[in-house]
């Protein structure tokens, strides 16, 4: 890791996430009754993990651009060209330009 990256830490056994905030999402699904603190630190711990690895790999895109900050089509970029984020192309698309958009739409008719 270089240097000039920054780094996420906490201390060991806590979370970034609010416990409260994953309890409730982890509720939203019916098929799951219980969870147990041991199950609701991990799934916050890989949570972190997840979007950390998510951001570091846009991050490499928009530093291809000569840019410091990440942009949505940062994101869409390693969405759409690395393969363990392929379950995630229905929700971050590639944007469109309006004029091909519209085009698209003349043609069909």
């Amino acid at each position: 890791m270089a240097a000039s990256e920054p780094t996420t830490t906490s201390s060991p056994g806590t979370s970034m996430l609010p416990a409260a905030r994953t309890r409730r999402i982890i509720k939203e699904d019916k098929d799951i009754f219980a969870c147990g603190a041991d199950s609701l630190f991990l799934i916050s711990k890989a949570t972190e993990y997840f979007v950390e690895t998510l951001v570091r790999e846009a991050y490499e895109f928009s530093r291809l651009d000569k840019r410091k900050t990440i942009q949505y089509k940062d994101t869409a970029k390693a969405v759409q060209s690395i393969e363990q984020y392929d379950f995630l192309g229905d929700i971050i698309p590639m944007t469109v330009p309006l004029k091909k958009s519209s085009g698209e739409k003349n043609q069909n008719r």
